[in-house]
């Protein structure tokens, strides 16, 4: 009777070991997989949201060097939501480490070189390889998506800008900060012997006017 009792107590215990052993398993293989699922759905937001800078874009007319307007949510709203997606073939890039703004430019040539889309080259404007040229880019600033200069307010004289152009890095240093009324026309005031990089965009909470911002290469 003795060996029977012992016997039945060491097949349960067996049973109940056996029991943990596999809940434990089952711990160990869902904490990755939740952990996965975590990252898969991290990445599709991200997809989402460049998804949306591409396609989520209000539209303004007669955008040129001379008038950019501020560009809010609201007025994204009026877009249609069918838009085709965009894919961009960038050039060059403007990389400004003080305001931790980095983002690509495309050909001036190209439909999408275009404040609706991206930081926009202006007609007016010479590529940085040009010898004491104006490299003239524009861009909105507000609370939309593609705000892509609303933090340039936030620049201060000496600030460093970097415009990465045909695999050479051009280094540029702020030197001046103006205002100008919305009237149509932008006079841009630099040093036509120094090689300079101009950024335009509404100024900071002013609805009516734009701020230029001047910079001139430098070797740092």
């Amino acid at each position: 009777m003795q060996r029977e009792a012992k016997s039945s107590l060491k097949s349960q215990l067996l049973k109940v070991g056996f029991f943990f052993l596999i809940i434990g398993i089952i711990i160990c293989l869902l904490i990755p997989l939740g952990k996965l699922k975590s990252m898969v759905f991290d990445d599709m937001r991200l997809a989402i949201y460049q998804e949306q800078i591409n396609q989520n874009n209000e539209t303004i007319n007669n955008v040129n060097l001379n008038y950019i307007t501020d560009s809010s949510e609201s007025d994204q709203q009026s877009q249609t939501e069918e838009e085709p997606q965009i894919q961009y073939t960038y050039i060059g890039e403007l990389s400004i480490p003080s305001i931790r703004f980095r983002r690509g430019f495309v050909d001036k040539n190209s439909r999408y070189n275009n404040i609706n889309y991206n930081i926009t080259i202006a007609d007016e404007a010479d590529y940085p390889d040009v010898e004491k040229g104006n490299f003239i880019l524009m861009a909105h600033s507000g609370d939309a998506i593609i705000s892509f200069f609303e933090n340039l307010y936030k620049l201060e004289i000496g600030d460093v800008a970097t415009v990465s152009y045909r695999a050479k890095a051009y280094y540029y240093k702020l030197v001046r900060v103006y205002e100008q009324p919305k009237t149509g026309q932008i006079a841009i005031f630099r040093d036509y012997n120094k090689k300079t990089l101009t950024l335009i965009t509404c100024t900071h909470n002013n609805d009516s006017t734009q701020s230029i911002y001047i910079f001139e290469e430098t070797n740092e």
